[in-house]
Formats: structure tokens, sequence, C-alpha cells
């Protein structure tokens, strides 16, 4: 059964709804876990299928044991054999002591072929299974998606290569490229952003005022002083007397005006 976040809850006690009022958190994490138990039971299936083949070359092993027994010298036969080579090498030696031109060949030496270890095989399967799952992961990191073959599809070419295994994987799809083409895109992103920052700042302190005098700063005015304004005059003298007084009385006044502005 596929472990999900409705299981861990009711193993939990938790209610369901509970969790599921979050439905972003709630997918996100529930996907968490299915990629976790789907890896898992890959593992699993993974370390079935190695201990299958290591019992089936264990029985292969013995077999061709029983094999070679079958068409071998039992050890008093290669004691007495060994005994004869020694009787002749003996005798030729004698005779090429008399002066007879003799070839003494070397004895031969027999050669064990290396035991079958099953923890060495163990071993080597446990090593292949976590660097399958190393170049695995690796590329999830760097690509977001699964690996694309199958790991023993690319074993079997890292073998006809006659190149380790992660190196082979690594240089297929091409790690410690995509590693500084992400490190590459990542670094200017990060001086994009601190170059944004700095226009940012200056034009904050030196804001572009040109062609709005609302935004234009202070400046000396072409008017520094004020006009005074001409003293009241009675009510008598601004309005009595006839039109001519009173014209008289404004072309006087404007001309005062005039000479406090000059």
């Amino acid at each position: 059964m596929a472990f999900d976040l409705n299981v861990f809850a009711s193993e939990f006690g938790i209610d369901p709804a509970t969790l599921q009022s979050k439905p972003e958190a709630f997918a996100k994490w529930n996907g968490y876990l299915s990629e976790a138990d789907t890896k898992y039971t890959s593992a699993t299936q993974a370390q079935k299928e190695a201990q299958a083949a290591l019992d089936a070359v264990k029985a292969e092993q013995a077999a061709i044991d029983d094999k070679i027994k079958s068409f071998s010298l039992t050890e008093a036969e290669v004691d007495s054999l060994r005994a004869n080579y020694a009787a002749l090498e003996a005798q030729a030696k004698a005779l090429k002591a008399q002066g007879y031109n003799l070839t003494i060949p070397d004895t031969p030496v027999k050669h064990e072929p290396a035991a079958f270890d099953p923890n060495k095989f163990q071993n080597d399967v446990n090593s292949t299974l976590v660097q399958g799952f190393n170049v695995m992961n690796r590329y999830q990191r760097l690509f977001g998606k699964a690996l694309p073959d199958d790991l023993d599809a690319l074993a079997r070419e890292a073998g006809a290569r006659r190149m380790p295994f992660t190196d082979y994987v690594a240089q297929k799809y091409d790690f410690a490229g995509e590693e500084k083409r992400q490190q590459e895109a990542s670094t200017k992103k990060r001086e994009d952003e601190i170059r944004a920052e700095a226009v940012k700042k200056y034009q904050e302190e030196h804001p572009v005022t040109a062609g709005n005098p609302e935004l234009l700063r202070g400046g000396e005015s072409r008017f520094p002083e004020l006009a005074k304004r001409p003293a009241q005059k009675s009510a008598h003298e601004n309005y009595g007397g006839s039109p001519a007084q009173r014209i008289a009385r404004s072309v006087r006044r404007s001309l005062e005006g005039l000479a406090a502005t000059s």
C-alpha cells in the first residue's frame, strides 16, 4: 500500500480533514511521500534482484566446481605425476652430464583459479546500488526530472567503454557542464539584482526633475524684495474732492507705486 498523509493521519489519530484544509501543503507533502515510497520500493526490488543474482551465481559456481572436479586429477594422482617427473628429470640430468645435449623443461606450475568470494560479490552489488542512487539523485537535482536511462543499461555501456560507472554517467549527461551553467546563471542573477538595487538607490537619491517646475530644487528669487504697500490715505483724501482732484490723486498713487517697485 502506498504511503501518504492519509495513512500518516490514520496511524497517529489525526483528523484527515485537518490536513486537507490546506490543499496546497497537503498535495506537496503527498508528492514528497509518494516519491520517497517509490524510491524505497525500487530499492527493495533492486535488492531482491541483486540477491537473486547472487544466489544464481553461487549455484552456477557450485555447478562449475563440481564439473571441474569430475575432470580433474585427484591429489594422489598429482603427487604421483610429480614424483615421476622428478625421476625423469634426474635421469635427464645424468644423461646431460654424460655429454648428451638435452633440454629439461621447467616443472609445470599448477595455477589455482581464484575462489569465488560471495561477500566480495555482495559488496560489489551494494556498491553498484549506492552508485546508482547517487547518479539518479544528482541527475534529479541538476535537471529536475528522473534519469532517462535504466541503470543496468548504463552499467553495460560503462563496462563496454572500460570506464567507472559514475564517471561514465557524469560524462554522458555532462554533469560538470550543467553545474557550471547553473552556477554562472546564479551568479548573473545575483549581479543583476545588485545592479538593480544600485540603480534604484541612485534614482531615489537623484530624482529626475527636468521639465517639471514643481520638482525643481529651490533657487534664488528674481524678485527678492516685495513691493511696499502705499500708505493708506484717509477716506477724505481718497474719495473727496472734484473729479479732477480724484484723477490727480489716482495718477499720483500710480506713480508712487511704480517708484516703489523700481
